[in-house]
């Protein structure tokens, strides 16, 4: 996903001095996969957390460095955020020296973990809830609180699918082992000679038989 400018305030070195991680890509388009969603969930509840400090702080004394601790936990989040927001090729996050700057980072890094969100997501009209668009499935948005019908019904709707599965198969087993009994037993017994079938006058069919009689 792009950054919204075009000159992200990230830095142009890192520590590192290693391009960012990339996310596999997708299996198709506007969807995504479990492990990425709740990845997503977690990022954005810790940088939302961290930017509501951050603004807190930098409103009293916007020029105040930017303490040790705060940095690495800010870049630690931001490099987090790879998967999601980070160009090919782009440098590792370094944390602004202030804290008005770091407050423009955090905020640009959850806009774009939300705009990621809106191309990965979809309403749900049955329980009037946003939910991820899963290559398999799908999963409600759980820090939106959504509501428990829709957890509900996902594993039951999973559950039930298992059990149709199980049976459908076990009648299958069932018919195919049942079907080869019969045809053992038959073929030990003999096939029954059938009283209405007509036999056929050897001489007739093979004409050559009657020279050789």
């Amino acid at each position: 996903m792009h950054n919204h400018t075009t000159k992200p305030p990230f830095g142009e070195k890192s520590p590192q001095g290693q391009p960012a991680p990339q996310a596999a890509p997708g299996p198709e388009p506007g969807y995504t996969t479990t492990a990425l969603a709740e990845r997503h969930e977690a990022l954005w509840l810790s940088l939302a957390a961290l930017h509501k400090d951050t603004v807190a702080l930098g409103a009293k004394k916007p020029n105040a460095p930017t303490s040790d601790a705060a940095r690495i936990v800010a870049e630690g989040l931001l490099s987090d955020c790879a998967p999601f927001i980070r160009q090919r090729r782009e440098r590792l996050p370094v944390a602004a020296m202030d804290l008005a700057g770091l407050a423009v980072q955090l905020g640009q890094a959850l806009a774009a973990l939300e705009d990621w969100e809106s191309r990965h997501t979809s309403w749900d009209e049955r329980f009037n809830c946003r939910i991820w668009r899963l290559y398999r499935g799908y999963r409600p948005i759980l820090r939106l609180k959504p509501p428990a019908a829709a957890l509900t019904f996902q594993r039951t709707d999973f559950d039930d699918l298992r059990g149709k599965l199980a049976v459908r198969i076990e009648r299958r087993e069932r018919g195919a082992y049942e079907q080869g009994f019969e045809a053992g037993r038959a073929a030990r017994a003999g096939a029954p000679a059938d009283p209405t079938a007509v036999v056929s006058d050897p001489a007739q069919t093979y004409p050559r038989l009657r020279s050789l009689g």
